[in-house]
């Protein structure tokens, strides 16, 4: 499993290194999916199923979701001081509308593992999705901190 995770890792690198820079969305996922492959200890049966599952349902989510959710929010950030009650409704009631789908597509990614993987080893995969993007948050947050040469 973990050649498998550094193999990633180096394609990731070596493809981003030759110019065929991936976007951000591909990188997260990459290394989420690699995260979370580690820390649920899937055989590799069970690690095959995974990759494939996941990977269209976190495509699936980041497309139909995602994307969505950022033009919202881009359509109404600059105006957002002048929206109307009815606008401002409105706007709410798609966001909800969208973040709801994201939880129905989990679910049904959540289904179609089961039909594979025990049930615990999927909670497993909620507590690694929410551990991983505690610690995106994390670093992202934390200053950059150089050593002092001396």
């Amino acid at each position: 499993m973990m050649n498998k995770i550094l193999i990633l890792v180096m394609t990731f690198s070596i493809s981003t290194g030759f110019g065929q820079v991936k976007t951000s969305f591909e990188r997260i996922k990459a290394l989420k999916m690699a995260y979370i492959a580690e820390k649920i200890d899937l055989t590799n049966e069970e690690e095959t199923i995974f990759w494939e599952v996941y990977d269209k349902y976190e495509l699936k989510i980041y497309e139909e979701c995602r994307k969505k959710l950022r033009e919202i929010r881009k359509q109404y950030s600059k105006s957002i001081d002048s929206l109307t009650k009815e606008e401002a409704i409105n706007v709410l009631k798609q966001v909800y509308k969208i973040e709801h789908l994201a939880v129905d597509f989990e679910e049904e990614r959540d289904n179609a593992l089961l039909i594979y993987l025990p049930p615990e080893k999927i909670l497993k995969i909620h507590h690694a999705e929410y551990h991983f993007n505690r610690e995106m948050v994390y670093k992202r947050k934390k200053p950059v901190v150089q050593e002092k040469k001396d």
